[in-house]
């Protein structure tokens, strides 16, 4: 008669026991570890091969509408800020080198991107649509910017920042890229510091004055995702 087999305990198996389950644990975190990496490095690829096959450089002056690219944090965002342009206008005056708007979307907000070379500097600024504030907003009047433009005087405050008049005159816009010229008038206005802007606007036959609030953004910090048409 054979003895029957006895259930070997955890207290039977003693040291060995917790050897074998820390084992076990180790090899499991590998596997984790390794997945986790292994679906990270699957993610770059994939982001590459689009890259690699989309119409890239890493050069704002060359976006146009279909681009898509990631912005540094500015202004009031913390965080950067990946968008698509919708359309990309041109504007210019007397004896000046033309600057670009990009009119953007960020989720469901606008936002409006300027660049423009000044000698062998690109500056760029930013701004969404819907932190802009409106003529009244600033304290000021149709008889203001009139007297702003007649140098009777040469600034105004906002926001707890003086802002001064920098230049105003008569600008021409050309929707898309066209060649077809709109004239308006505008006034620019910059804070201390030189990192934040307000450009005014009147345009012919419209009552009211368009304000525009935009935040100097760092050029060599925007990535270029995809290009994707300019003229």
């Amino acid at each position: 008669c054979q003895p029957a087999a006895r259930r070997v305990s955890r207290a039977d198996m003693g040291p060995f026991f917790y050897i074998l389950l820390g084992v076990g644990v180790a090899t499991l975190v590998g596997v984790v570890i390794s997945r986790v990496n292994q679906r990270a490095r699957a993610r770059k690829q994939a982001r590459e091969a689009v890259v690699g096959g989309a119409n890239v450089t890493n050069d704002i002056t060359r976006v146009g509408v279909g681009g898509v690219l990631r912005l540094p944090p500015f202004g009031r965002s913390a965080a950067p800020i990946e968008t698509y342009v919708e359309h990309r206008h041109r504007y210019d005056e007397e004896g000046e080198a033309p600057w670009y708007e990009l009119i953007c979307v960020h989720g469901k907000r606008e936002l409006l991107i300027e660049w423009e070379r000044r000698a062998a500097a690109l500056h760029v600024t930013g701004g969404f649509e819907d932190e802009n504030p409106s003529l009244s907003d600033l304290g000021l009047s149709e008889q203001d910017m009139i007297a702003l433009d007649e140098g009777e005087r040469t600034s105004f405050r906002w926001d707890g920042v003086e802002w001064r008049l920098a230049e105003s005159g008569e600008r021409r816009y050309y929707e898309d890229d066209g060649q077809r010229a709109e004239g308006y008038y505008g006034w620019d206005f910059q804070a201390p510091g030189g990192d934040r802007f307000v450009s005014i606007e009147k345009w012919a036959d419209e009552p009211d004055f368009d304000v525009y609030h935009l935040w100097r953004i760092d050029a060599s910090a925007v990535e270029i995702y995809d290009a994707g048409k300019s003229r």
